[in-house]
């Protein structure tokens, strides 16, 4: 993940206090929507950024993509992810970008 002192000024940062130490920032995308975005560094050894939108709906592909390209570099795998059903988060319409702190994918078969 880029360091996030860098990361493109659209992404305007919330000086809300969240747990382990996540960032929330609010960002307009292309097609006029707001976006609230969830950022972790480091949240049991991934890097995540969640995305909800005002709008309501779920966020366009190309809308992840872009959001992808501002949080991580070109070449850097970021997934969307399907847990088991026993795993669900989710509380809002909001979809997920994760990625293993040090890019070693192996992290998926440790369990």
């Amino acid at each position: 993940m880029r360091d996030l002192s860098t990361i493109d000024r659209r992404v305007m940062w919330s000086t809300e206090l969240l747990p382990m130490g996540m960032k929330a920032a609010i960002m307009k995308l292309p097609s006029g929507t707001q976006a609230y975005l969830v950022v972790g560094t480091n949240e049991d050894g991934w890097e995540h950024v969640s995305i909800e939108l005002r709008a309501r709906r779920l966020p366009t592909w190309e809308e992840m993509c872009l959001i992808k390209d501002i949080f991580w570099d070109d070449e850097e795998e970021v997934v969307q992810m399907h847990p088991r059903k026993s795993e669900y988060v989710n509380f809002a319409e909001a979809l997920h970008l994760w990625r293993p702190v040090d890019g070693d994918w192996s992290i998926m078969n440790r369990r």
